[in-house]
């Protein structure tokens, strides 16, 4: 409790509204693939979103570009304002009466693109207000709530799937415009060292800022094997959930029926309620294991965790490979957080925030591409080719962490010893 209190406004504000937010866009966001292949095609619905992802790569790094020179909260605010008014929209295009894919389309690129900018803008107002005496317990709750909310958007949206689409994105427009609200509010004005007027916004000037980024070689390479990582879990909202909707096995649970809709919830909240429920007792019974040793445990739990719920068709099965999944992304996720916020300057935190969004967009690129491919290729063809790609975003992320690259030495020190204490 102490802790809560010692937070500033701005992370309060932050860690509340990033609840909710995170709640009612898990309750939809996973969905929109199904939504699309219902609409339209599964084939559509794949290439449609992997133009989506590859239209914001230049858009991340535009934002991480654009919160180093203009104010950040009204950046923030004129960005969550944009994304209530597109999901307004994108909830008119699903009426019944008025089922319009143009709108719904345009509405939802526009939201996803406004989102890609405001990522750089609300990641820097953050880590600006992180100090070092309430570092650890940020991180600490900021995960369990965002694992929290994952759960209750999970089951929301399993349960709200089958009835009117537009009732979630109209409750998800609420939301986000409550939370530009709060933010208008609470957040206080910030004013960045560099003049708009003698810093003008040109192709040449984002190339020059991102220079001394890309000459960071450790963490440019582990950018990418945080791409190829986050891979497996976004692949389970877009191809995994499609599979289970068309070939899941139903099952009958205590006369609860569960469809392949279902199953991807269920998955969502087993893969939550572990890290909520067991990370305490996970990471004490791994804590006998040097860091090292706990990164390539973790990694080879999450690789083989994934890569089965790839391919797998039964209950039983998904669930046990979710669960251990689970279990190694508690175990290296600690340590590569707390590499990757080491690396990062706080000069450059916009620029460097800008190149993270854009390994979260490859992830996403990697996650739809696999739709397409899933059109093609068998599932256990699909398991083989997630298995390999994984393996290789796992040996990158062990690389940049404890090897020297470039004039960059490893880093040795280690928060996940405390991260959960």
């Amino acid at each position: 409790m102490n802790n809560i209190k010692n937070l500033n406004l701005t992370l309060k504000v932050r860690l509340i509204s990033n609840f909710f937010q995170e709640i009612i866009t898990t309750a939809f966001l996973p969905f929109i693939a199904l939504y699309l292949s219902d609409l339209v095609s599964v084939k559509f619905s794949g290439i449609f979103l992997s133009i989506l992802v590859i239209l914001n790569f230049p858009v991340a790094l535009l934002g991480g570009y654009l919160i180093e020179i203009f104010p950040k909260k009204k950046s923030v605010l004129i960005y969550q304002l944009i994304m209530a008014i597109s999901l307004i929209l994108m909830a008119i295009s699903l009426l019944n009466s008025y089922q319009n894919i143009t709108l719904f389309c345009v509405s939802y690129s526009i939201f996803s693109i406004t989102w890609g900018l405001q990522y750089s803008a609300m990641d820097t107002i953050i880590m600006d207000a992180i100090t070092p005496d309430v570092e650890n317990y940020v991180f600490k709750i900021d995960y369990w709530l965002t694992n929290v909310a994952v759960a209750f958007g999970a089951f929301l949206g399993g349960i709200l799937y089958s009835a009117n689409h537009s009732i979630v994105i109209l409750m998800a427009s609420l939301v986000f415009f409550l939370v530009y609200l709060a933010l208008w509010k609470w957040i206080k004005k910030d004013s960045n060292a560099l003049e708009i007027k003698k810093k003008h916004i040109s192709f040449l000037n984002i190339c020059h800022s991102y220079k001394d980024v890309l000459k960071d070689k450790q963490y440019v390479i582990l950018s990418i094997s945080f791409s190829i990582i986050m891979m497996a879990e976004l692949s389970t909202s877009s191809y995994v959930a499609i599979r289970l909707k068309e070939s899941f096995n139903d099952t009958m649970i205590f006369s609860f029926l569960i469809d392949g809709v279902k199953m991807y919830s269920t998955l969502m909240i087993v893969n939550t309620i572990i890290v909520v429920v067991f990370t305490y007792m996970v990471i004490k019974y791994t804590s006998f294991l040097n860091e090292k040793a706990r990164l390539i445990m973790g990694l080879s739990f999450y690789v083989i965790g994934y890569s089965n719920i790839i391919y797998l068709n039964h209950l039983l099965p998904l669930i046990l490979f979710m669960i251990i999944a689970t279990i190694g992304e508690i175990v290296y996720a600690p340590i590569f957080d707390e590499k990757k916020y080491k690396m990062i300057p706080e000069n450059k935190r916009g620029t460097y925030s800008g190149l993270n969004n854009l390994g979260y967009n490859i992830s996403e690129l990697l996650a739809r591409f696999g739709i397409v491919l899933g059109t093609i290729l068998s599932p256990l063809s699909m398991f083989i080719y997630t298995f390999v790609i994984l393996s290789l975003g796992a040996m990158l992320m062990y690389y940049s962490i404890y090897y020297s690259i470039g004039t960059k030495k490893s880093l040795s020190t280690s928060r996940g010893e405390n991260y959960y204490k």
